[in-house]
């Protein structure tokens, strides 16, 4: 009579735990298969009766770029060149101007923008039926292009013999500053974005101006971050700028350039300055001009992020012919975090929190900039 008392309360138990999995949104994956190449599962879960996806989970298998405008309640899918537009908690989406119903909203659950399961299994094939079809109970689908932004090279300014500027009061290296922010917006990079990202020196090490530029090409990275503090002789200059390659600049981005570009006098082999000067023609060659222009927009929305997420004084986005950037067939800036030559400021550089916060407005402005640039490449 115990045993049989016993055995019923198990199964009361298995049964509870049953449902409460299926109440906690539990339920089978959808069956995604690549033509000619690898099968997927896309995770499902229920919330309040509906069959939902999260829509972060599109991008491994479909290279799809999500964007939230929570201020007029939209939610942007770009996937195989098209774009959706979801009506947040209804359940309407647009595309190529047209309307349609998935009869269940599209949500924000927990920080997860989520459509129904529905808009996959059947309005995802009927919209783009070239590229989505259904097979069985599987979608089966073209594999994507991928253009994104996936490499990054992160360039530590100086290192090794070359302490690059050294701040007046607490004889700060720059070099120990920029490495150390470096590695900060690295992992950011690598956890939130899903990057791979590299960087030109990960300890105390010179590296030449133009081996930092050659690692990047012979990586084929798609952008190029180079970190540096700057230096004055009035101490009492301050502030953040950002720059990205030209032959002529003002005159306060020429004083800039010079302090940058005497590496090459002070710490690299004679001639090394004849060649940086060679490379001066890459700047006439028509394949710069793309590459210019999406840099102007990397260091115009890195620097934004960076004097928000600081408040500190904006000294502009400016142009520069920097040695580092010469050569770099991508994107490429260099942004100066801070005056270490100014007291205040080398105290605010070697302040961990200061680092963080530099790293992670860093992080957002390259952030904004691949959402833009991803949905220009993959369109």
């Amino acid at each position: 009579m115990i045993r049989s008392y016993q055995f019923c309360i198990s199964r009361i138990l298995v049964l509870l735990c049953l449902m409460l999995l299926c109440a906690s949104g539990l339920l089978a994956d959808i069956s995604i298969r690549i033509r000619g190449g690898a099968s997927h599962s896309l995770p499902t879960r229920t919330i309040n009766g509906i069959e939902y996806i999260k829509l972060d989970d599109l991008s491994p298998i479909f290279k799809s770029i999500v964007k939230h405008e929570p201020s007029d309640h939209r939610i942007f899918l770009f996937i195989y060149g098209e774009q959706f537009i979801f009506l947040q908690d209804t359940p309407y989406y647009t595309i190529a101007n047209a309307n349609f119903n998935m009869h269940y909203p599209s949500i924000n659950y927990q920080g997860n923008l989520m459509v129904p399961g529905l808009f996959i299994k059947e309005h995802l094939a009927q919209r783009i039926s070239d590229k989505v079809s259904r097979s069985g109970n599987s979608l089966l689908v073209q594999a994507p292009e991928d253009r994104s932004v996936n490499t990054i090279v992160l360039d530590p300014g100086h290192g090794g013999r070359d302490p690059g500027a050294v701040g007046r009061t607490l004889r700060t290296p720059e070099k120990t500053v920029v490495l150390q922010v470096s590695r900060m917006l690295k992992v950011m990079l690598e956890r939130e974005l899903g990057l791979r990202v590299l960087m030109t020196r990960e300890d105390d090490r010179f590296i030449s101006l133009g081996e930092r530029t050659r690692f990047a090409n012979e990586n084929r990275a798609d952008l190029f971050v180079s970190i540096h503090a700057n230096a004055s002789t009035n101490r009492s200059a301050s502030g953040l700028e950002t720059y990205y390659l030209a032959i002529r600049g003002t005159s306060d981005s020429r004083a800039v350039e010079a302090l940058e570009n005497n590496v090459v006098e002070l710490y690299e082999e004679a001639g090394a300055r004849a060649q940086y000067d060679a490379l001066a023609f890459i700047l006439s060659d028509l394949s710069q001009t793309e590459h210019l222009d999406n840099s102007s927009m990397l260091a115009s929305l890195i620097h934004q992020n960076m004097v928000a997420g600081t408040r500190w004084n904006d000294r502009g986005v400016n142009q520069a012919n920097f040695f580092v950037l010469r050569g770099a067939f991508m994107p490429a800036v260099l942004c100066e975090i801070g005056f270490i030559s100014n007291a205040e400021e080398e105290a605010r550089l070697i302040n961990p929190q200061y680092q963080n916060r530099i790293a992670r407005a860093i992080f957002e402005g390259v952030k904004r900039f691949k959402f833009r640039y991803d949905r220009i490449r993959n369109t």
